[in-house]
């Protein structure tokens, strides 16, 4: 089964409190974890469409899609978060 994996960061560094939520291609939500001490994450999934929303206990968020084809192993997509809305914490 492929795998989706990759790093979330927030200012350069490792965002250790972030979440990634998984939605299919329909919007619905199927899955959060939370990044491990490196700040990554990992997904095992079918080949088809994802989107993933990701935020931490900062308020700094951010999003991805991804497309994962018949034959691919393994995926990487890193998430660089946003600052929060009104400014810097």
């Amino acid at each position: 089964m492929p795998t989706l994996r990759g790093q979330v960061t927030a200012h350069g560094e490792p965002a250790v409190t972030a979440v990634v939520e998984l939605h299919n291609s329909q919007g619905d939500v199927l899955d959060q974890v939370q990044v491990d001490g490196q700040g990554t994450y990992i997904y095992h999934l079918v080949p088809g469409r994802w989107a993933l929303n990701v935020w931490d206990a900062h308020g700094h968020r951010g999003t991805a899609m991804v497309e994962i084809d018949e034959g691919d192993d393994d995926t990487i997509v890193d998430v660089k978060l946003d600052e929060p809305e009104g400014g810097h914490q």
